[in-house]
């Protein structure tokens, strides 16, 4: 059966995945790149985490891998954070060849929304903020690192971190991770900037840029929309993990330490997966709130995962218009396209529908055993089927105990949250997600 275009560019780009980290873990199964023993599972897992962002780890990676190793990790993380696809059509452009239709379509709805843009000019973009934003936090955590390591040391150690942060990639090369910054200041600011910097989102920077040069200051409805939702879910998030751990996980901070922790806390548990305190310190209340977060995660054309900002702001918009008499959505001054608010709830549906069944194949999993006695490992398993499904990479520490099916659970749990559940979906189905030209009868069912 002939594919359609649609159908090729996402069988592409889960294919870019799944081989990306495949491979990965294959070489990083090889001795020259792990030290002691390191599992095959074990080796994909790590790979499959890099390749997508995620930072979940079975096990400690700056003691585990070598120099290579790291290497290895760093390059996967690039290449994931920006999509293998990205520099797949790097390439080819560099070769002086014409990139295929299916690929500039799919780079197109990965990262601008409007019509009429040229891929050249958006990747140079893309990837000139990219790399000037890494540099830039690498040089500057350089200098804070200086203070602990050799320079050379130093120097590694601030390149991966940038790296890692700009992709919201959450892996870190220090034993401890970032526990011990956990009364600085300078570091999780840095690291905050370059976590914002990632999951802003391309098309965001892209817009801005050019508004900037054209001296044209009419923003898009999309810039608004996904900078509202944003700004303000790290605010909720900081105010609401005050509120919940003054007392508890940031009693012995200060004010500023309590303040800096949480902005940190709620930035990060959106798609970038560093903490600054252990998450087993959080109250269950706290963890639950985070839930919340890593369910939306970062913006569309980002380095980020989760539903994305602009998908909960069309919902929200969606309810909110209904309650207030309106037939079709709503906001900021402007009608949203019923095909979007369709897409929307279709994506939301399909994601929290894939968030039961890894968590139900976790379960399953398990040894039969009364609830009473299962009752902590549930919001446990839940919370890393979350986290790997946002490609946030936070974890309540359960994650390298599990079994060898578990961690493969996990391992396809973050391929479908990197590639994208709807992506996904068409891509089983075989179905096409264009218009059609048709509808049958209408008849109306009771609801609520």
């Amino acid at each position: 059966m002939k594919l359609s275009i649609s159908l090729k560019s996402t069988l592409y780009l889960v294919l870019s995945f799944a081989g990306t980290a495949l491979l990965g873990g294959l070489i990083l199964a090889l001795p020259w790149f792990h030290h002691g023993k390191l599992s095959l599972v074990d080796a994909l897992f790590t790979s499959t985490s890099a390749v997508c962002v995620t930072g979940l780890t079975v096990v400690n990676t700056a003691t585990k891998f070598t120099l290579a190793g790291k290497l290895v990790i760093l390059t996967l993380i690039q290449l994931g954070g920006l999509g293998i696809m990205t520099f797949y059509a790097l390439l080819f452009i560099l070769l002086g060849r014409r990139l295929p239709l299916e690929e500039r379509l799919s780079l197109k709805e990965t990262f601008f929304h409007r019509k009429g843009i040229r891929i050249t000019p958006l990747l140079f973009t893309i990837l000139a903020y990219t790399f000037l934003v890494e540099l830039g936090g690498s040089l500057v955590l350089f200098f804070l690192f200086l203070l602990h390591y050799p320079p050379l040391e130093a120097l590694f150690h601030a390149l991966f971190h940038a790296v890692s942060a700009f992709c919201n990639a959450g892996f870190s090369d220090l034993p401890q991770g970032l526990l011990p910054y956990a009364h600085s200041y300078a570091l999780p600011l840095v690291i905050i900037v370059l976590i914002l910097a990632g999951n802003t989102g391309f098309p965001i920077v892209f817009e801005v840029w050019h508004r900037l040069r054209e001296r044209n200051f009419r923003w898009s409805l999309h810039l608004k929309l996904t900078l509202s939702v944003h700004l303000g879910l790290v605010l909720l998030g900081t105010l609401v993990l005050l509120a919940f751990e003054w007392q508890g996980a940031f009693r012995g901070l200060s004010v500023g330490e309590r303040l800096l922790n949480a902005a940190f806390l709620s930035v990060s548990s959106r798609t970038a997966g560093f903490n600054l305190l252990p998450l087993t310190d959080l109250g269950e209340v706290s963890l639950y709130f985070l839930l919340t977060l890593m369910f939306v995660g970062a913006c569309p054309g980002s380095t980020g995962g989760g539903v994305k900002t602009t998908t909960f702001g069309v919902l929200l918009a969606t309810v909110l218009s209904r309650l207030r008499g309106y037939t079709r959505t709503s906001i900021l001054g402007r009608t949203i396209p019923e095909r979007i608010v369709s897409k929307s709830l279709t994506l939301i549906s399909l994601y929290a529908f894939t968030v039961f069944l890894a968590q139900f194949l976790l379960i399953y999993l398990l040894p039969s055993r009364p609830f009473s006695a299962a009752s902590s490992t549930f919001f446990a398993r839940l919370f890393e089927v979350l986290s790997a499904l946002g490609t946030v990479g936070l974890s309540t520490g359960i994650t390298p105990g599990f079994s060898v099916a578990e961690k493969l659970v996990l391992v396809f749990t973050m391929l479908v949250g990197r590639v994208g559940v709807l992506s996904l979906a068409v891509l089983l189905t075989g179905l096409s997600a264009s218009p059609k030209p048709f509808y049958y009868a209408e008849e109306e069912v009771l609801l609520g």
